[in-house]
């Protein structure tokens, strides 16, 4: 491009005339605009260097205005885009731009956390060391996780991720824009044990219900953890895990464990606050979740009609994928030193 710049100036210095530099120049595809432009550059500034580009300046992306942005960001980093465009006075893409690409920030979920004294972190980091040893002598075959869940007849509503599809707002699709809630709606306690290889069937405490010691052990281990392990791992050894509920850690229960379990994580084992290290808590539950409670239920009965099916329904791979990050989660709970790893 600059050689035909050159050649153009060079004919026109020469005396000839537009109409005679285009067809001298035709071999080169010059056309009476370019050399209309050139020439005029030329005579404008004295030099066939590009000029700046016309229009309006940037301003939206400006340094100022990134510096303002960096300024609000750090006074308040809970600040929507929304919020900075309004009330910056630019759009919400030229203060996402600002955050993604001159920023290099990216939007972070806050999450709600136990809040753990100094304490409980050293308890929970010699008890994960200690299973960790444990894990790498391998005194810990094959885990069954556990855990309790309540699900009820209400629609679960995820205010940040759900959203419907509609023309407009209107009465007739009202039952599609919103999910009924009301006080103390009917539920079902659910109880669940999964391992890398299988999964027990559900459990279902009725409503009003207590789980005490007693029920815990006759309804849910007696007759259905133990009859479902029997059956799934033959003569094999196997460990059952729970946390420290007090039905789960009360004497009665723990003796009742060690007699008739392989191996038992115990509840002075077991880390406290650790759902971060249990399966079902920290991936099984949600994903049974995200399936069935995506709709309103007429009864308890429907509902548990509803986790049967869906429960059978989990692809054993994602089980087993839960189930196998335990032991990379005893190593990052480690490098935590005790403190939570899902931050």
């Amino acid at each position: 491009m600059e050689f035909k710049r050159n050649s153009v100036i060079a004919l026109y210095l020469g005396g000839n005339s537009q109409t005679a530099i285009v067809r001298q120049l035709q071999h080169l595809n010059v056309n009476k605009m370019f050399v209309y432009r050139t020439i005029t550059r030329y005579n404008e500034t004295g030099s066939i260097a590009k000029r700046n580009r016309g229009g309006p300046k940037k301003t939206a992306t400006s340094k100022e205005m990134i510096r303002k942005v960096k300024k609000r960001i750090q006074r308040n980093p809970r600040q929507s885009a929304n919020q900075l465009a309004a009330r910056l006075h630019v759009s919400r893409y030229s203060i996402q731009t600002i955050l993604k690409n001159e920023l290099h920030l990216k939007p972070y979920k806050i999450q709600k956390v136990q809040d753990l004294t100094e304490a409980q972190k050293k308890v929970r980091l010699e008890r994960t060391r200690a299973l960790k040893a444990l894990a790498e002598r391998d005194e810990i075959p094959k885990i069954v996780f556990s855990d309790e869940k309540i699900f009820t007849i209400q629609q679960y509503v995820n205010k940040q991720n759900d959203r419907v599809w509609l023309e407009h707002k209107s009465n007739d699709n009202l039952d599609t824009r919103v999910a009924m809630r009301k006080q103390s709606p009917a539920y079902v306690m659910v109880w669940a044990a999964v391992t890398a290889d299988g999964r027990t069937p559900l459990v279902f405490i009725e409503h009003g219900v207590k789980v005490n010691q007693e029920i815990y052990r006759q309804k849910i281990l007696n007759d259905a953890l133990l009859p479902w392990a029997r059956k799934h791992f033959g003569t094999n050894r196997w460990t059952f895990q729970q946390d420290s509920a007090p039905s789960h850690k009360a004497r009665a229960t723990q003796q009742f464990l060690q007699n008739c379990v392989p191996r038992l994580i115990s509840s002075k084992e077991w880390p406290p606050y650790s759902p971060d290290l249990n399966p079902m808590d920290f991936s099984i539950w949600s994903i049974l979740e995200s399936k069935v409670s995506t709709k309103k239920y007429e009864s308890v009965d429907a509902l548990k009609s509803a986790l049967v099916r869906e429960w059978n329904k989990i692809p054993q791979a994602h089980v087993r994928s839960a189930c196998n990050a335990f032991y990379g989660r005893l190593n990052q709970i480690i490098r935590a030193k005790g403190g939570y790893i899902e931050q």
